[in-house]
């Protein structure tokens, strides 16, 4: 049984969501994992095997349900290695770890709290119990951390088609700061992608442009004008042109050098040759 999770910090774009899994839809009474959006903490609190994204800077509770005078001993392992272990009798031990300086122990229930969460820190935590009658089942966390997006950006570029009179328009959205970032469209043109390609000819005047990025912890916009204009067209002439001249320069300086290699060795035959003509005259 499996549950999927979508925890949100202090700016969360809405509450987390369950997700069916073997035929299983939880309700409110069945509620295996729970989130404060004012501490920007999920909680995890069943034995059961859950999956969680989680977005960066944010803190993940680890915590039990069963009585603390109930439980003997517990670790905390991430990706199969010990960084945290709990006896009634030590209180908490926090091991050398990618963890250290950002773990925390309950004093009230058994549970440790990891904070300021990166991406590095993405992958599967577990935590096994022991009670005075054996071991209690294992919670498996499997957690992803996300970057939230930080800005977004539109670059445009568009060149004059005399055959059509019209602008060829093509738009590139940029999100920062983030991974695996989805991307859409809206206002005079809508569609998916980073990219987008079309036409726009002067007549319809301003237009207006929307990209909304979003990756599972953020989502965040940029809108941009755009206009086509005849009084300063960029034709494709013009852009060929402009595009040999670019080339032109960039070689001229070996250009210059085969020139004047050209020159020496031209020179350095015709010396030659007189000097053979005068030996031949002397003779």
């Amino acid at each position: 049984m499996k549950a999927l999770v979508w925890c949100w910090s202090l700016n969360c774009l809405g509450p987390f969501q369950f997700v069916q899994r073997d035929t299983i839809l939880f309700t409110c009474s069945l509620i295996l994992v729970m989130f404060s959006p004012a501490a920007g903490v999920c909680n995890v609190l069943a034995d059961t095997n859950t999956e969680m994204v989680l977005k960066g800077g944010s803190s993940l509770d680890l915590t039990l349900t069963y009585p603390k005078n109930s439980v003997l001993f517990v670790n905390w392992n991430f990706n199969g290695k010990m960084f945290a272990d709990y006896t009634p009798s030590r209180n908490y031990i926090f091991r050398a770890s990618q963890f250290s300086g950002r773990l925390k122990g309950f004093n009230d229930k058994i549970g440790v709290t990891l904070k300021d969460l990166q991406p590095q820190d993405s992958g599967t935590f577990s935590v096994v119990a022991v009670g005075p009658e054996g071991q209690y089942p294992t919670q498996d966390i499997k957690v992803y951390i996300e970057n939230p997006i930080t800005a977004v950006q539109i670059e445009k570029n568009q060149a004059w088609r005399l055959s059509t009179n019209s602008c060829d328009v093509e738009v590139r959205c940029a999100a920062l700061g983030a991974e695996s970032v989805s991307y859409l469209w809206s206002g005079y043109k809508t569609g998916s992608g980073a990219q987008l390609q079309f036409s726009l000819s002067p007549a319809e005047g301003a237009v207006t442009l929307n990209c909304t990025a979003a990756n599972n912890v953020s989502s965040s916009s940029a809108t941009e004008t755009l206009s086509c204009s005849t009084e300063h067209p960029r034709t494709e002439t013009q852009l060929s042109v402009l595009n040999l001249i670019s080339s032109l320069v960039a070689a001229s300086p070996y250009l210059l050098v085969t020139i004047i290699l050209g020159v020496k060795c031209y020179r350095a035959r015709g010396h030659h040759n007189s000097q053979y003509a005068m030996k031949v005259i002397e003779e």
